[in-house]
């Protein structure tokens, strides 16, 4: 049975967050005299998985009439544009994309992509009779794979435990599942040096009186081994920093 290094210990909380869209960001696409878009990306809230969805928010200048968008696999727009053009790709986008509902002259509207896997680009082309103009943001999606079990030792903690590990592609990502509480996974992100990030992100729901605990640091990757300096943090304030050891599946090169 997997052993949780929460049955451990009692207690912890935080402040955090998702990201959220604001009402004023996305509303001033400037005066353009011909039909443009600015896009805005956002991280999509629950149900949503913000590894592979996106939230865009889409902002039109006075000279839009209607707007069309198409998610395409980086390779596959590339391939297009070579075949048929720029200005061919924009008719591809109006006839194969999707109409931006309730987006016309000076306004906004909210649409959500779901599902890329891999390296995209959304492209917006915004229409005003025969003229048009074509806007695009990039995106990449990962897909995670389970490398196996692997260990931790938590010196906030003070415990070891056995944790399954994830592997993310094409952008090298680590997850270690539910180290401390099921359900609450941690993410780290390597960079080309080998060196470690972990975003903020809640690691323990509720604990005693204090709420979700939370972390964020920094760290390397050596030998299959990621340290990082863990700041452990809860809305009423910060219990400071401690070094938390993941050991990967010795199957991973």
């Amino acid at each position: 049975m997997k052993k949780y290094i929460y049955s451990l210990f009692m207690m912890i909380l935080a402040v955090g967050g998702m990201i959220s869209c604001s009402e004023e960001e996305g509303t001033n696409p400037g005066n353009d005299s011909r039909p443009n878009v600015v896009v805005y990306q956002f991280a999509p809230e629950a149900p949503y998985n913000a590894d592979n969805d996106l939230l865009l928010r889409i902002a039109a200048n006075s000279k839009v009439a209607e707007a069309y968008y198409l998610a395409e696999a980086t390779t596959d727009k590339e391939a297009h544009i070579a075949s048929m053009g720029k200005d061919g790709y924009m008719d591809y986008v109006i006839k194969n994309g999707t109409k931006i509902e309730g987006l016309s002259g000076a306004s906004d509207s909210d649409v959500t992509v779901t599902g890329m896997v891999g390296e995209y680009i959304i492209t917006v082309v915004a229409v005003n009779g025969n003229d048009k103009m074509a806007t695009e943001t990039t995106f990449t999606g990962l897909k995670w794979e389970s490398i196996g079990i692997g260990m931790l030792s938590s010196s906030f903690f003070g415990g070891e435990g056995e944790c399954e590990f994830y592997k993310a592609s094409p952008v090298l990502k680590y997850k270690a599942i539910g180290p401390f509480e099921e359900g609450y996974d941690i993410v780290f992100d390597v960079a080309d040096n080998n060196s470690v990030t972990v975003a903020q992100q809640a690691v323990y729901s509720s604990y005693g009186s204090y709420g979700t605990l939370y972390v964020s640091g920094n760290g390397a990757l050596q030998s299959n081994k990621i340290t990082v300096n863990l700041t452990f943090r809860v809305s009423a304030g910060v219990f400071g920093a401690f070094t938390e050891t993941f050991i990967l599946p010795v199957t991973e090169p």
